[in-house]
C-alpha cells in the first residue's frame, strides 16, 4: 500500500464521502489512487479551489465530519486560502489536502513551491508535512483530532508530489479518530449562571454556533421555555430556535440582525451566551451598549478571554453539557412573569413587523427584494437549507425568510468573504439531497463563482441559484452616497444577462422583472431537476429593514 492508498483508506475510515478539488502534477497519483475507490468517495472535480474548499468547508459544517478539499501545490493551494479563512473563523471542520513539489527541490524556490505551512499557519488548527510514507497515517489521525476539537477548524496536509507513490513499510499502521477530551463542566458554574438568570429583572439567552455544531438545539429550546426567557442567536446561531418560536427574537448584531434581538442584548440586565462571544459583528464593532452582566459559556476559554467584551462568568465546557444540566436544574422552575420586560420586546416587535409587512407588499420594479424572497418563503418547505454570500442581498433571507433549523443557513459570517454561497449550496444539496436547497446571491457575489456552474451541470447538482441583481455593489455604494456626499467610484458595474450565461452551460435560466412573474417563475425554478438560475432585477434604491441606526454607529465609530 502506497501514501495516497493509506490517506484514502484513512478518509474512508474517517466517513469522508466526498472529496472536493483540483487535479495538478504535485497530486496526480492521488487522484489515481482514489479512481479505484470511487464507489466509497466521490471525486468532485471543481473550476477553482476557492469553489472546492467552500464545499468542503459547508460539507464540515453539515455533517461535522472534516470536509476534504484536494488543491495542487503553489497557485492551486493558495487560491483555496480565502475559503480556509472562512473555515477557520466560523470553526468548520476541514483538512486541505495540498501536494508540493518532489523532495528534492525542496527550497530551491522552483516553480511551484511555496510554503505552505508558513502561509497557512495563523489560518489552520493545524499545518502538517507528510515527509515519508509511513508518516501518513499519524499525521491523518493527528489533524483529525485539531480538526474536530474544541472550536474546531480546518488543517493542512501538505504531501510531496514524490511521496503518493512511495509504499509504506509499517505493518498495519492504525488511525485514530478522535476528538480531544472536552473540558470538564462544573455543576457548580451552571448553578450559578442560573441564578444569575432567575433573579434578572431581564434576561436574555444568546445562542451561538456552538449550539447548532453541538446537536444541542432542543436542549436550547427547552432551557428558554423552563426559563420563559427570550432568545437572540448569532448568524451561526440561526436555527438554534426556530426563528418562528413565541421566545425567539431572531439574530443580533451587524450584517442581518433585527432592531429587537438588538435592543434586547442593549437593555438586558443579564446575558447568558451559549456556544459564542461577544464577537465584534454581534456588538457593531463593540458599539452597540452591552451594559447586562455577561455569561459566555463555550468551550474555548481563550476565545472569551480575548473577546473585547470580556465576561463577568466565564465557563468553559462543552455547550451540551452545560445545557444537559441545565434543563434537569430547572426542570421544576416557575419562571416570574417579567410583564415590563416582555412589553418592552412586545413593543419593539410590532415595530419591526410594521417594517417587514410593509417592505414584502411592494409592488416597485425594478423588484423589491424583499417581495421576492417573501414569495420564495412561501413555496419553500419547512425542510430547506439557504445560502448566502457577502452583501446587501443577505438581509433579505435575513427579514423575510425565517430560518427554522439548525445549519439550515450557512454563511461565511465572522470573515464576511463573497464567493462562499454558491459552492456551499452545491455541497449543501450532496450532503443533504433530500432537502430543498437554495443560494441567495448579490450580483457581484455570484460572478466570483459562477464558472463552477458547470460543475453543478456536470454532477447533476440540483439547486436554485436566486440573483439578487442590482449592478452594485450596493453596501458600498450606500456608504458613498451617504458619507462621502455621493462621490461614487467603483461601486456600480455592468453585469452579462445570468439566464442566458446558465443556459450556455447547460441550466435551466429566467429573467424576473415583473411583480406578476415571481411567484410562476421561482415555481418553475424549483420544479426542475437541475442547477436552476434566476436573475432577479432589483432596485438599488430598495432597502430591507435593518438596524441603520447602529450600522451608521458603526461606520462612524
Amino acid at each position: 500500500m502506497n501514501c495516497a492508498q493509506m490517506l484514502i483508506e484513512g478518509f474512508k475510515a474517517m466517513g469522508v464521502r466526498r472529496i472536493y478539488g483540483i487535479i495538478g502534477t504535485s497530486n496526480f497519483a492521488f487522484v489515481n489512487a482514489l479512481y479505484d475507490h470511487q464507489e466509497d468517495i466521490r471525486y468532485v472535480s471543481c473550476r477553482h479551489e476557492q469553489v472546492a474548499a467552500s464545499m468542503a468547508d459547508a460539507e464540515g459544517r453539515l455533517t461535522g465530519i472534516p470536509g476534504v478539499v484536494l488543491t495542487h501545490s503553489g497557485p492551486g493551494t493558495l487560491n483555496a486560502l480565502i475559503s480556509v479563512a472562512n473555515a477557520y473563523k466560523d470553526g468548520s471542520p476541514m483538512i486541505v489536502l495540498s501536494g508540493a513539489v518532489k523532495r528534492k527541490l525542496r527550497g530551491s524556490d522552483g516553480m511551484l513551491e511555496v510554503d505552505h505551512l508558513s502561509v497557512f499557519s495563523s489560518l489552520c488548527r493545524g499545518v502538517f508535512r507528510v515527509e515519508e510514507a509511513d508518516h501518513a497515517a499519524a499525521v491523518l489521525s493527528r489533524a483529525y483530532t485539531l480538526a474536530v476539537s474544541g472550536g474546531r477548524g480546518p488543517v493542512l496536509i501538505e504531501v510531496p508530489e514524490d511521496v503518493w507513490d512511495e509504499e509504506v513499510k509499517v505493518e498495519a499502521p492504525r488511525f485514530r479518530f478522535a476528538a480531544e477530551h472536552r473540558p470538564p463542566l462544573h455543576v457548580e458554574d451552571v448553578w450559578k449562571a442560573l441564578e444569575m438568570v432567575k433573579e434578572a429583572e431581564r434576561p436574555l439567552l444568546l445562542s451561538g454556533g456552538g449550539v447548532a455544531y453541538s446537536g444541542s438545539s432542543e436542549l436550547l429550546v427547552r432551557l428558554a421555555e423552563s426559563l420563559h426567557v427570550p432568545v437572540t442567536t448569532t448568524g451561526n446561531g440561526r436555527g438554534t430556535i426556530p426563528e418562528d418560536h413565541p421566545l425567539c427574537l431572531g439574530r443580533v448584531g451587524f450584517g442581518g440582525g433585527n432592531t429587537v434581538a438588538d435592543a434586547a442584548l442593549s437593555e438586558a440586565d443579564v446575558v447568558l451566551g451559549l456556544g459564542c462571544v461577544i464577537s465584534d459583528l454581534t456588538s457593531y464593532e463593540y458599539t452597540l451598549p452591552i451594559p447586562g452582566e455577561l455569561v459566555l459559556v463555550n468551550i474555548d476559554m481563550e476565545a472569551m478571554l480575548n473577546c473585547r467584551r470580556r465576561p463577568q462568568l466565564p465557563i468553559e465546557a462543552d455547550v451540551r453539557d452545560f445545557l444537559l444540566e441545565a434543563v434537569d436544574a430547572v426542570r421544576d422552575y416557575r419562571p416570574p412573569e417579567r410583564r415590563g420586560w416582555w412589553e418592552f420586546l412586545e413593543g419593539k416587535r410590532s415595530e419591526w413587523r410594521a417594517l417587514v409587512e410593509q417592505a414584502r407588499n411592494s409592488d416597485r420594479e425594478p423588484l423589491s427584494g424583499a417581495r421576492v424572497i417573501h414569495e420564495l418563503s412561501l413555496l419553500l418547505p419547512r425542510e430547506r437549507i439557504v445560502t448566502v454570500g457577502a452583501g446587501t442581498h443577505l438581509l433579505y433571507p435575513m427579514a423575510f425568510l425565517p430560518c427554522l433549523e439548525p445549519l439550515t443557513y450557512l454563511s461565511a459570517v465572522n470573515f464576511g468573504a463573497m464567493g462562499f454561497g454558491f459552492p456551499a449550496a452545491l455541497a449543501a444539496k450532496l450532503a443533504r439531497p433530500e432537502r430543498e436547497v437554495v443560494a441567495i446571491l448579490g450580483d457581484g457575489d455570484f460572478m466570483m463563482t459562477l464558472q463552477d456552474l458547470e460543475t453543478a451541470c456536470r454532477e447533476g447538482i440540483k439547486v436554485l441559484v436566486l440573483v439578487m441583481n442590482d449592478h452594485m455593489y450596493r453596501v458600498l455604494n450606500l456608504r458613498q452616497r451617504i458619507q462621502c456626499q455621493g462621490r461614487i467610484l467603483g461601486t456600480c458595474h455592468g453585469n452579462p444577462d445570468f439566464a442566458a450565461l446558465a443556459r450556455s452551460f447547460g441550466a435551466a435560466g429566467w429573467r424576473l422583472e415583473k411583480v406578476r412573474d415571481i411567484r410562476p417563475v421561482l415555481q418553475e425554478a424549483l420544479a426542475v431537476e437541475g442547477p436552476a438560475v434566476v436573475d432577479a432585477i432589483i432596485d438599488p434604491e430598495d432597502l430591507p429593514p435593518f438596524n441603520m441606526e447602529a450600522s451608521l454607529r458603526m461606520s462612524l465609530g
